[in-house]
């Protein structure tokens, strides 16, 4: 099947978030979880995050940040995995360290729902409710035993990964218009439960966590946020003026798009 130039090149730029978001994704999850955690040693997976982050950035010109965003030209998947081979206590016990013991941190959560100010325990439920309906239209199903709940970083990135994966093969495959039902698919799932938040929990994340890997992340997922923000076509997120929740520092004041809620 003969592909226009302009497709190949946005073929290979999906791509390559693809990848990233799966390597945000990974980035995050409890190293408890052993198997899942493993892929940021492999190899060829590590190849592949490199190649993608150095076609984005030279692809990318300068844009306006929002707050809590990196620049994407920051995204640099070789110091995070160099950070992570010379980690001197183990990385389940660093885990331990930076979001607790607890389900939930209460001084960097790594989930959506804890930046909600409102929390009014229906919002709160109707907020979970639409991310669990994102998932169950892709066919996304998140195992009991994953350990993360649907609002976790880990699962929001994994989901993105998902839908680009997606958007992907259906352009490859001359399906413009299913290739647009994902790509509005994503818009719309970033606005709302992924952009908005995910710059206040990396900024949150960079203050407490010692220097080393997780600071590394929490620059690599800002400037993903604010490279797929650009992809999407989407203004920078505002603050929002409304009351923080008590577990994040002022400075880390929730950040939403104008139409989130």
């Amino acid at each position: 099947m003969t592909k226009h130039k302009g497709q190949m090149t946005e073929l290979a730029r999906l791509l390559a978030r693809r990848e990233l978001w799966l390597l945000v994704s990974a980035g995050f999850v409890d190293p408890y979880h052993r198997q899942r955690f493993e892929l940021l040693k492999d190899p060829a997976f590590r190849r592949r995050s490199i190649d993608a982050a150095a076609l984005l950035v030279r692809e990318v010109p300068d844009i306006e940040l929002g707050p809590g965003e990196e620049k994407p030209q920051q995204l640099s998947p070789k110091d995070l995995f160099a950070a992570l081979d010379i980690q001197e206590v183990s990385m389940e016990a660093l885990y331990r360290q930076v979001f607790g013991l607890t389900a939930v941190s209460q001084q960097c959560p790594p989930c959506e729902v804890e930046f909600e100010p409102n929390a009014d325990v229906t919002y709160r439920s109707q907020r979970f409710g639409d991310v669990a309906g994102f998932y169950q239209a892709f066919g996304l199903e998140v195992s009991n035993r994953a350990g993360e709940r649907l609002d976790h970083i880990t699962v929001e990135a994994e989901f993105l990964y998902l839908l680009l994966a997606k958007e992907a093969a259906a352009l490859y495959e001359g399906n413009l218009e299913g290739a647009e039902i994902c790509r509005e698919a994503r818009r719309k799932f970033f606005q709302e439960h992924v952009g908005w938040w995910l710059p206040a929990f990396t900024r949150a994340l960079s203050q407490i966590a010692p220097p080393g890997y997780y600071q590394r992340l929490a620059t690599l997922a800002a400037g993903m946020s604010a490279l797929e923000r650009v992809s999407l076509e989407l203004p920078p997120f505002i603050m929002r003026h409304t009351p923080k929740p008590s577990a994040v520092e002022a400075e880390t004041a929730c950040i939403e798009c104008p139409s989130h809620p």
